[in-house]
């Protein structure tokens, strides 16, 4: 089960990937994060509901809300180094992919010890 810390900052990394508009990198972020949530949980002992949504698409939902509501108060300054966070971000989960880490990774990020 994911910690409350853990699920609201990568609630926020995703939704950061996702908000704005379809280019942003952090909406990116939401949407490859709640796919690649949809394929590990079926390894998990945990559905949805222990990740705080009821599916892949309302996690991204959510996440793109939330990354709506935290980019809206960013300065400039601050909002480009959110979009090179996500960006590094969407890179290392394609790196994640490739090397058959992803579930290991996300388990470790969003999974209570």
């Amino acid at each position: 089960m994911l910690s409350p810390a853990r699920s609201a900052y990568f609630g926020l990394l995703a939704c950061a990937a996702l908000a704005g508009c379809s280019q942003d990198q952090c909406y990116t972020l939401c949407a490859s994060v709640g796919s690649r949530l949809d394929d590990c949980l079926d390894q998990w002992p945990v559905g949805w509901e222990e990740e705080g949504a009821r599916s892949a698409k309302a996690f991204r939902v959510n996440c793109q809300n939330q990354w709506s509501d935290l980019r809206a108060d960013l300065a400039p300054r601050e909002l480009s180094d959110a979009l090179d966070q996500c960006t590094e971000a969407v890179d290392e989960l394609e790196r994640m992919d490739s090397q058959d880490r992803t579930c290991d990774e996300l388990r470790a990020l969003y999974l209570q010890p």
